[in-house]
């Protein structure tokens, strides 16, 4: 084990919690292939004298990836790796993540078909929430995402082009594989905080049946949400289209 999870922790300054950092190094020793589906995790007291953290810290980091899916502790035993479907993507719907950063951090490569950008007014029910004209001009992404080239998600996405003002805001190239729309706002100064978000379980119609190669009628999770900077103005606006085949949500209930 010693070859699989290393980490100094040391003296810190800065960064995330402790209990996340440890959960982010084992995460990605599991999405990564250095602790395989089954495989027993040491001792609590020998994983945590390893990651030089006390068991508390390790107990608490060890839950985020129990309640993630991605560990199972099986009582007088252990702890193990689960085995996560290979073609389940798994998320919380309380996690506010881009679309891009769930693909990879559950070790699929992220890719995109039909990347068109274009000027447009925002869907009929989101012009209250962003207190606009309804001839106002949003910046308008359509998109299907994929993992590892299949399809799991079809995005539609605007941003007012008046929070976009002023700001060095760089939409993707028409060739964005990988493109993150969450990126691109942070690194023009433009960080969502918080969503709130609708979920509707809808049937596909032609077309989103035809850009997540499903059939006509089939049942899919259709999730609206509004986006908010941490000054309470709305700065975004998605109506996503999840393949239930292939991803699927966790809530946690405390």
């Amino acid at each position: 084990m010693s070859n699989v999870l290393q980490l100094g922790v040391g003296f810190r300054t800065a960064g995330p919690p402790l209990p996340e950092l440890i959960a982010s190094l084992l995460r990605d020793a599991v999405l990564g292939g250095r602790l395989g589906a089954n495989q027993r995790l040491p001792a609590e007291p020998e994983l945590a004298e390893q990651l030089k953290v006390s068991r508390a810290t390790l107990r608490h980091a060890v839950s985020i990836l129990i309640q993630e899916g991605l560990l199972v502790r099986r009582r007088g035993i252990g702890t193990f790796v689960s085995s996560v479907p290979s073609r389940v993507l798994r998320g919380g719907l309380t996690d506010l993540t881009s679309t891009t950063e769930l693909i990879r951090r559950q070790g699929y490569t992220p890719g995109t078909e039909g990347l068109e950008t274009q000027t447009s007014k925002a869907p009929a029910g989101a012009i209250d929430i962003f207190g606009q004209d309804p001839e106002s001009a949003f910046f308008h992404i359509t998109r299907t995402r994929l993992a590892d080239g299949v399809p799991v998600i079809h995005c539609e996405e605007f941003v007012p082009y008046s929070v976009l003002t002023d700001t060095n805001f760089k939409p993707p190239p028409p060739s964005a594989q990988d493109w993150s729309l969450y990126e691109a706002l942070s690194a023009a100064g433009i960080t969502p905080t918080v969503a709130e978000c609708r979920v509707i379980p809808v049937l596909a119609d032609k077309s989103i049946a035809k850009r997540l190669r499903l059939r006509p009628g089939q049942p899919v999770l259709l999730l609206k949400q509004v986006h908010y900077a941490a000054s309470g103005e709305p700065v975004l606006y998605c109506e996503n289209w999840h393949n239930t085949e292939l991803i699927e949500f966790q809530v946690v209930r405390r």
